[in-house]
């Protein structure tokens, strides 16, 4: 007789279920699934995106009652209990197949599941167990979460000239560019960069090329819309300062640009208001790719939860264009060991930073 599965085996196999679909759930979380039946997985599902079935009615909707009558439920979120526009209450769809308990790895901070969730399945006689995994809450994590990356030469610059694209890590950096790009809700960038680099800002890996939602900080409009993003990504949003007159917007409107304006002060325009547009947006993992500046300020106003720096090994030299004029982080704050890709090495941060 086999060795029954572990409660740890299952939810890692309904977390191999969520990954796949991972940055492609917005505004909901990637959710995955796995129906155990006396010892044996019989069913699974995963979410795929806003307005298909949750996980749970994928996994349950197609088995009878005499197959799902007794059988526990894993699921690496726990259940939704609530009515929207697009899906029915998971919770009533477990009732109505009479299973015998539900296991889930991470609970919902959305205020409308909460506890009540647990209650109503409680309340129907069936016990709802939260049974957390590391690995399933570092995959939430990023449930509202911002991301950002730059790449240095060894001397701390990011490009021999201002303005001007120099190119510092290798494939093996860019590949994992990419992953992370696939991996969040929506991309962030600035006029600086589109204008120095006239960067797709997709996502390409192999022969798969794919778009997501980019939002683009241009306070004076200043990207032309010949820019390679208004063709490579899904939509873009330039949010710009609240002045501007109306014949500077009138050609961005025509062609279909969402515009946003923003409020703004001396440094520029607000990036905590920014950020709560992007998350009003539904978009919570947001992954940002700038220049030095916008990545100083955020991780300044404490609006990173992790910084991603890419290390070049070159010297740009002492008429280079230096990256930071106060140093941002030291040894101490590193989060992991470095990852290494080719010749190029990652240190990653998260933040808050621990205190030096």
């Amino acid at each position: 007789m086999s060795k029954p599965f572990s409660p740890d085996q299952v939810l890692r196999r309904a977390l191999a279920l969520a990954r796949v679909h991972r940055g492609f759930c917005a505004p909901n979380p990637c959710v995955g699934a796995v129906l155990v039946q006396k010892g044996q997985l019989i069913a699974e599902g995963a979410h795929q995106g806003s307005g298909s079935p949750h996980a749970e009615a994928v996994a349950l909707g197609s088995l009878t009652l005499e197959q799902t009558q007794g059988a526990t439920l894993y699921i690496t979120l726990q259940p939704c209990c609530h009515t929207n526009k697009k899906t029915p209450p998971c919770t009533q769809l477990i009732i109505d197949k009479k299973l015998a308990q539900v296991v889930y790895a991470f609970q919902d901070p959305n205020p409308a599941v909460g506890t009540t969730a647990d209650a109503i399945l409680q309340q129907a006689g069936i016990p709802c167990i939260y049974h957390p995994l590391p690995e399933i809450h570092a995959f939430y994590a990023s449930y509202a979460w911002v991301t950002a990356k730059i790449a240095l030469s060894l001397d701390g610059k990011i490009t021999l000239r201002p303005g001007e694209r120099t190119h510092l890590t290798g494939p093996e950096a860019a590949q994992f560019t990419h992953q992370q790009r696939q991996q969040a809700d929506a991309l962030f960038t600035t006029a600086r960069t589109i204008l120095a680099d006239d960067p797709k800002m997709n996502i390409r890996l192999g022969t798969l090329v794919q778009s997501k939602p980019l939002y683009v900080l241009d306070r004076l409009l200043t990207v032309p819309l010949s820019a390679q993003i208004f063709r490579t990504a899904k939509q873009v949003t330039l949010f710009h300062q609240a002045d501007l007159p109306a014949a500077k917007k009138t050609t961005y409107l025509q062609k279909g640009v969402r515009l946003i304006p923003i409020p703004d002060d001396d440094t520029g325009l607000k990036l905590l208001c920014v950020l709560q547009q992007i998350g009003r947006d539904g978009h919570h993992d947001l992954w940002v790719e700038s220049g030095a500046r916008c990545f100083t300020q955020l991780a300044q106003a404490n609006l990173l939860q992790r910084a991603l720096v890419y290390v070049a090994p070159l010297c740009l030299g002492s008429t280079a264009q230096t990256a930071f004029e106060q140093p941002l982080f030291d040894r101490a704050q590193l989060s992991r060991p470095p990852d290494v890709f080719g010749h190029d090495v990652c240190f990653t941060f998260d933040w808050p930073l621990p205190s030096k």
